[in-house]
């Protein structure tokens, strides 16, 4: 009984505890988000800039996990994350207008990916299923 009064009387911090690794007050971490260290200075500055124009995320992917072979996460690039104070389809859209921003996909489960890669490019969908592109400028 007393272990699971502990566990309710912290999950009320849990919130709190997954901002505490992260430079940017507005980001929590899925568990298996170890941190945003493999992150380029520029993917941290792109967060810094989406989060202060749509509020808190929580990412689900940065570097590691399985992605498409010439992933922008493999190189520090990128990350997916899920938008908790506003749509995804908003998170996007503002995403598209920042000035450091590469590719931007949303995918069905509400995720939204960003990276500062070189190519300007939007899409809808997951990998097994038909995307839609667009080219962004």
């Amino acid at each position: 009984m007393r272990c699971i009064v502990a566990v309710v009387a912290l999950s009320a911090f849990l919130p709190v505890l997954a901002y505490a690794d992260s430079p940017i007050k507005q980001v929590s971490f899925q568990p298996q988000v170890k941190g945003l260290g493999c992150l380029k200075p520029e993917t941290i500055a792109m967060i810094k800039d989406l989060t202060d124009r749509i509020g808190p995320i929580q990412i689900t992917s940065t570097c590691g996990g399985r992605h498409a072979k010439r992933s922008q996460h493999y190189s520090g690039k990128a990350i997916d994350f899920r938008p908790l104070a506003t749509t995804p389809r908003k998170a996007a859209a503002v995403a598209k207008t920042l000035d450091n921003i590469g590719g931007v996909g949303t995918y069905s489960n509400g995720l939204v990916h960003v990276d500062v890669g070189d190519l300007q490019i939007s899409w809808y969908g997951h990998k097994r299923a038909k995307r839609r592109y667009a080219y962004n400028r």
